[in-house]
């Protein structure tokens, strides 16, 4: 059985019948199978469903108020590009969710409360404040949305608004704990101090060789050296080949005025009629009448016309706009009808004033750069071939070097990390992480095949390996008996600041006796801080800090410089809390504070538990398949 079986599957019949099966599985809706479930959409959280045409609307009105660096609006494939497209479908992936989490509560808006919210909306009055449908419509329309689209919109996010709304209904910060944190952010300090320098002490006793053998000793396993590698690169990249290009005067101007509509130039403005018709007949039918210029008042079954002006994303319609502001379109051209809502609108462009072009001078330099790039690229890619040849004959690093005209790198040897043991970082080898790694995996006198990213090409070769080795005291005698002198400085402005600490807190000296034993000036200023410095403080922020670390009037900070020759010795000196009027206005915007803080640890908390208690079903592939069809090189 098994037999017949698999070999029926290997005939032209078996291929057939599968087919039939695709077919009829499709005719019966059984599709779900190929899209894990959900059918055409891109997501579906229970019962509420994402599908292509709500991405499609969200992402062109986001693109009614996108626009790049120079103000110019931006395209579907362009939002691809940057990211915006998927910014837009995670947001809303997060938004089905919380929707589809209150519906299963029963905590979704109802159709009258979206109902209440419209007609109570003073956009949609007329000038007698009463709700106008065409007005209504009219608003939507620039908005890039239908009536039902829009009702849908907004029962969404009252519906989210709801939800989440929930989370800081019921929070409110005790008074107690608002006047803690007023109280706590609201303090002041003041401080005296001065600075304990290395020159100040005793001179320390000379280093015996006894001492700086024994120092030696202690730290021989970190002065170990690890294996070090000198390698010599050679680095092909399309910068190599920028001074290769050269440009006519004539060249420029001719790619400036092929382009410059397109990349020198602002949107520009067009004038067009809007001609509003019930049905797409009535609209078909006044097409000769609307191209041959006939007056609104005689075109029949016409409900309403009107003249506009701006640029593409003021228009209402986003096919209609399209085809408006089509790079081909020209005035007394006929657009539509395209379906309005649950009307037909037709368009008649009257005129068009293009945009404001920057002048060639301006961007001559751009357009050189951009010729001289492209060319470039060329070159580049046209010379791996020649450098894959050379690489295949065996020549050394230097004769390729010598036949593609670009000089052969040789380094330090360095560690794995590309640092060499001086402790200076070669950035030439960090430039792509597959250099250091290549270069510890070859054998001494090794060379790499052609590798990098990109458009950067490189051959990498292994000179010489150094192993590891613990230098001789001799040799680093100098550097050592600097390590240990620093080391000893340190350790004695450490000692004599925790003395001075000791007998301030002790009472046996003051502040002021302390700075005039060595040498040093107290400084005080009246201005007082608070935990985080303003930039106009008079406080180093460093010092600040540790100020309020102490817990009373008279307390002893200590704070070693980062040069390493000198300790701050820091005294607090008051300490002033909020009181009274002060004290109430810092409690109410500490509630304030706490409130947002614990509103959004409750959100997160929150939508956390959505998350695993909603089930988001998600279908890449479509989203996919929707970016390329927006922008095929994705």
């Amino acid at each position: 059985m098994l037999t017949m079986i698999r070999n029926m599957l290997r005939s032209k019949l078996a291929g057939l019948l599968f087919v039939l099966l695709i077919v009829a599985m499709a005719a019966w809706g059984v599709t779900d199978v190929f899209s894990g479930g959900l059918g055409g959409n891109l997501a579906q959280a229970g019962n509420t469903e994402f599908s292509e045409s709500d991405l499609d609307r969200e992402v062109e009105r986001q693109l009614r108020t996108a626009t790049d660096d120079r103000g110019r609006s931006l395209s579907k494939a362009q939002a691809v590009e940057r990211g915006l497209v998927d910014q837009v479908y995670q947001r809303e992936l997060f938004r089905t969710t919380l929707v589809a989490y209150a519906s299963k509560l029963g905590a979704g808006a109802t159709d009258a409360e979206v109902l209440d919210v419209i007609r109570e909306d003073p956009a949609f009055e007329s000038d007698t404040g009463a709700f106008d449908p065409n007005l209504y419509r009219g608003l939507l329309n620039q908005s890039g949305f239908t009536p039902a689209s829009f009702e849908k919109f907004l029962k969404r996010d009252l519906t989210i608004n709801r939800l989440t709304g929930t989370i800081s209904a019921g929070l409110q910060t005790p008074e107690v704990v608002s006047s803690l944190q007023a109280s706590y952010s609201g303090e002041t300090r003041k401080a005296q101090w001065f600075f304990l320098e290395r020159d100040a002490l005793p001179e320390a006793e000379p280093i015996s060789d006894d001492e700086l053998t024994a120092f030696y000793d202690e730290r021989k396993d970190a002065l170990t050296n690890p294996q070090r590698r000198r390698v010599s690169i050679l680095n092909l990249k399309v910068e190599d080949f920028l001074n290769q290009s050269e440009f006519s005067e004539d060249e420029l101007r001719s790619y400036y005025d092929a382009v410059k509509s397109s990349q020198y130039a602002g949107p520009d403005t067009r004038s067009w009629t809007e001609f509003v018709f019930e049905s797409e007949e009535e609209a078909r039918s006044a097409l000769g009448r609307i191209a041959g210029g006939a007056a609104p008042s005689v075109i029949p079954g016409l409900l309403n016309s009107a003249d506009r002006t701006g640029q593409m994303t003021s228009m209402n319609n986003r096919q209609l706009a399209e085809r408006v502001f089509g790079p081909t379109a020209q005035p007394g051209g006929i657009f539509g009808p395209f379906e309005t809502g649950r009307l037909f609108t037709v368009a008649r462009l009257e005129s068009i004033t293009p945009g404001e072009v920057e002048p060639f001078d301006a961007v001559r330099e751009e357009i050189v750069d951009e010729l001289s790039r492209e060319q470039a690229i060329g070159l580049y890619y046209d010379s791996l071939s020649q450098l894959d040849n050379l690489i295949g004959t065996g020549a050394s690093l230097e004769s390729i070097g010598a036949e593609m005209g670009t000089p052969v790198l040789s380094f330090a040897p360095v560690d794995r990390s590309g640092t060499t043991q001086n402790g200076v970082r070669i950035a030439a080898l960090q430039a792509d992480p597959d250099i250091l790694m290549r270069a510890f995996e070859l054998t001494e006198g090794g060379k790499t095949s052609r590798f990098g990213q990109d458009e950067t090409a490189y051959i990498l070769r292994v000179d010489s390996i150094v192993e590891p080795f613990t230098p001789d005291l001799e040799d680093i005698r100098d550097d050592l008996r600097l390590a240990l002198e620093a080391q000893r400085d340190s350790e004695a402005l450490n000692t004599t600041a925790q003395s001075i600490q000791h007998d301030i807190a002790s009472g046996a000296l003051t502040l002021e006796d302390a700075a005039e034993t060595y040498d040093a000036n107290v400084v005080e200023f009246d201005q007082a801080f608070t935990r985080v410095p303003g930039p106009n403080s008079q406080i180093p922020p460093a010092l600040a800090a540790g100020v309020f670390s102490l817990k009373e009037v008279g307390d002893i900070y200590l704070a070693p410089l980062q040069t390493g020759q000198a300790v701050a010795v820091v005294q607090l000196t008051s300490i002033e809390k909020p009181a009274g009027d002060a004290l109430q206005a810092a409690s109410s915007a500490a509630s304030t504070e706490i409130e947002s803080q614990l509103t959004n640890d409750l959100l997160e908390a929150f939508v956390a538990e959505i998350q695993s208690d909603v089930k988001l079903k998600v279908n890449d592939g479509a989203f996919s398949s929707y970016k390329a069809r927006v922008n095929p090189d994705t």
